[in-house]
């Protein structure tokens, strides 16, 4: 699974540890940035529509936002995750792609694959074990949307911070 993981700001200096840190960036070069400092940061990776990638995509998450200082969101970012990457496997056509961006106000993430099929929330029944992925993002995000591609589609949700 190729993964990348890129700081999106210009001039990045490392400064002084600052003592009061709640970021959990003690004990690491540098100190805690604040918001104008900090800009956003990505991290992408592209696998195969296997249903243990599944698995993978949630690590990846949790590994990316308890490096990029805010694990209080792996939780929810997770769940997302393992909804979205679960309907591009099941549903979709060809890789999945998922990438995750952090901004000083929310936590992007987008899915993307190559099927055509849009994805839409519906009512699942008490008795059925599947059908409630849309509404578990649409619950926990604050917004979600479907972008349509010549080649596919990519499904973007915003976990605000």
């Amino acid at each position: 699974m190729p993964v990348s993981s890129t700081p999106q700001r210009r001039n990045a200096r490392h400064l002084e540890q600052h003592p009061t840190d709640s970021s959990g960036a003690a004990g690491r070069p540098g100190r805690a940035l604040s918001a104008a400092e900090r800009g956003s940061w990505s991290a992408t990776a592209s696998f195969p529509p296997q249903p243990r990638n599944v698995a993978l995509a949630r690590r990846l998450t949790r590994t990316a936002l308890a490096a990029w200082g805010v694990p209080e969101l792996a939780d929810s970012a997770e769940l997302v995750v393992s909804e979205l990457v679960t309907n591009s496997v099941r549903y979709g056509r060809g890789a999945v792609s998922l990438t995750l961006v952090l901004t000083d106000g929310a936590l992007q993430i987008s899915v993307a694959d190559f099927g055509r099929g849009l994805p839409r929330v519906r009512r699942a029944g008490d008795d059925e074990p599947t059908g409630r992925g849309l509404s578990i993002v649409t619950a926990i995000s604050a917004r979600w949307l479907v972008t349509t591609r010549l080649t596919g589609k990519t499904v973007s949700c915003w976990l605000d911070r």
